[in-house]
């Protein structure tokens, strides 16, 4: 039975990992040294699978005259040596030791140049850093090792392009950003060349980064995959035979915010994909409170999965005011099992060491209930910001900060307690309108399904006007205002005795695009039947005799999240759920 993912541990800073030849594990990080003077690469081991790690230890000194230092993206080659690649500020004030200012120059006079350093004789010796680059990147997120032996290197570089100055041909017809990707070379491992490859994407607006942060990764065809982190609510890609020459970018189906990828492939060939699959949120173009993981068995053609497996753990919290916060940066490293553990987070307390079993990402069923605690634990303090309200926390795969009404109840049976089984005395999720200008919606992640269904068993209060169950493929805050103009499906549960437009008996009707509206006695438990299939482009959901059917409103390949929500602004009952069952086909 395959395990969810686990939190090994809370970090202090983002440790990149790979895997020695003996299956140990050797975390690098690179960083001030311990007399904060100085600047060093430090590595510490794991000898079972990363549950336990040594100390960390010097393993390469920095020259402090050359600048600040930071970054530390690790190659473990096939020859058993290890190379990493390092940024140097060249003392422009990107990077800062322990109890110094920061005092960064202004964008076009800094430096993040990047320098090579590599082991000899199997890994037992480290040589003296070299740079290969001169320039300003942001980030190094990727470097592998072909399998003819090649070292292929992608960042982006920033260049002087501003809207005024965009550029000739097309670019002159709209911004692609004042960055660019382009590619280093080694054939080697000493000796890097820079190819003529300036990879550029259009920018939804003026003054954002452009195509920054690539990932790739080797296909079982040896044709390279980049995806470039964008400001356009997806992935671009970008496709190369030998590492040198790349297709020009276009838009992949990966929907995702403003954020990199992380790629690794499994011992069987298949690809896991880490990414934030977030819309709609004004920090990264669409947020990043939850990781999401798929798995591919066909070089990324399609993917299985789109599961959460990390959440910032500060998500219940308003953002900070400054400073980067999130699930971002995900950098992942296959064990000999095949389990895969990640890197990933940003800010403090926000960086996490988490173990994913790929098996996970291929389940087809889910069920969710929910449960109240022991009365001898002491409900946490209740504070408006901190849903639910009083203090309760959702099962792990829900989702309701910044949202007023979502508690875990306890179920009052309808009549005699020895007429209702144990899941109608234990709780349920209620979702109600309580605070006027605090809306009230509980998300849900599960894997995605291009078919798949849900039974649903819900009540309305008595004084409820009816919920709603919208069905989409991407994660948004519990709080965005324009779900439900960006769902892929959308049912309406409301009264019987008020329903927006008539209902009749048994007969099948086919609804607006305003979605299905399935009509209920409030009061009652009712198991909900709702099935999709985005073949069909069709949604249709039946209780007792009663079927209604909804067209689809995007043409997308899967469903991965159900929100719910009341069906108005109306501060009343709500209503309460008390178990939803999901069986998908990918």
């Amino acid at each position: 039975m395959p395990t969810p993912p686990s939190v090994l541990a809370h970090l202090d800073e983002r440790i990149r990992i790979i895997t020695r030849p003996d299956g140990s594990l050797l975390g690098l990080n690179c960083g001030p040294d311990s007399s904060g003077n100085g600047w060093q690469v430090d590595g510490r081991q794991s000898f079972d699978g990363g549950i336990t790690w040594t100390p960390a230890s010097p393993l390469v000194a920095l020259d402090a005259k050359a600048g600040g230092w930071g970054g530390c993206q690790p190659v473990a080659t096939t020859d058993g040596e290890i190379h990493v690649l390092l940024m140097c500020d060249a003392h422009t004030g990107v990077f800062a030791l322990p109890d110094t200012p920061r005092q960064p120059k202004p964008l076009m006079e800094r430096h993040l140049d990047v320098w090579h350093t590599r082991t000899d004789g199997g890994g037992s010796r480290w040589r003296e850093p070299v740079r290969i680059w001169e320039g300003y990147t942001g980030s190094i997120n990727s470097a592998i090792q072909m399998r003819n032996g090649r070292l292929v290197l992608p960042f982006a570089q920033l260049t002087t392009r501003t809207w005024r100055e965009r550029g000739d041909g097309l670019d002159a017809f709209w911004f692609a950003g004042a960055n660019e990707t382009i590619v280093l070379t080694s054939d080697d491992g000493e000796h890097w060349q820079e190819r003529e490859v300036r990879l550029k994407v259009q920018t939804p607006s003026i003054g954002v980064y452009g195509a920054v942060e690539p990932v790739i990764i080797e296909r079982s065809d040896g044709v390279l995959w980049m995806l470039i982190r964008t400001q356009l609510g997806r992935f671009y890609e970008s496709f190369s035979s030998d590492g040198a020459s790349w297709t020009t970018p276009r838009p992949s189906p990966l929907l995702s915010s403003d954020s990199p990828a992380g790629l690794v492939r499994l011992s069987d060939g298949r690809l896991v994909l880490l990414w934030n699959k977030c819309l709609r949120f004004p920090y990264a173009h669409g947020g990043r409170h939850v990781l999401h993981a798929a798995i591919s068995d066909d070089d990324g053609r399609t993917w299985t999965g789109h599961r959460e497996v990390a959440r910032d753990p500060k998500n219940y919290d308003p953002p900070p005011s400054h400073g980067d916060h999130g699930t971002a940066y995900p950098f992942p490293v296959v064990l000999p099992d095949d389990r895969i553990l990640i890197t990933t987070g940003q800010g403090e307390g926000r960086i996490v060491l988490v173990a994913l079993d790929p098996a996970w990402l291929s389940e087809q069923t889910q069920t969710s209930t929910f449960s109240l605690p022991a009365p001898t634990q002491k409900p946490q303090t209740a504070e408006i910001r901190s849903v639910p309200i009083d203090g309760r926390r959702l099962p792990v795969e829900w989702s309701a900060f910044g949202c007023a009404g979502v508690d875990i109840v306890p179920i009052a049976p309808d009549g005699p307690p020895e007429t209702h089984d144990a899941e109608e005395r234990d709780a349920a999720l209620q979702i109600r309108r309580t605070q006027e200008h605090w809306p009230a919606c509980a998300v849900w992640n599960h894997p995605l399904g291009r078919r798949g269904g849900y039974r649903i068993r819900l009540r309305l209060a008595s004084d409820s006007e009816g919920c709603q169950l919208l069905l989409t493929d991407h994660f948004s805050v519990p709080f965005d205002p324009e779900d439900e103009f960006q769902a892929i499906f959308v049912l309406n549960v409301v009264p019987a005795t008020g329903a927006l437009f008539p209902v009749e008996g048994n007969e099948s009707i086919s609804q607006p695009s305003a979605g299905a509206q399935l009509a209920v006695e409030t009061g009652q438990w009712h198991d909900i039947d709702v099935r999709w299939d985005c073949a069909t482009h069709q949604l249709s959901a039946t209780l007792g005799g009663q079927s209604v059917t909804s067209p689809q409103r995007h043409i997308r390949d899967g469903i991965c999240y159900l929100r719910l929500k009341p069906v108005s602004d109306a501060m009343d009952g709500g209503f309460a759920v008390a178990r939803v069952n999901l069986a998908v086909e990918s």
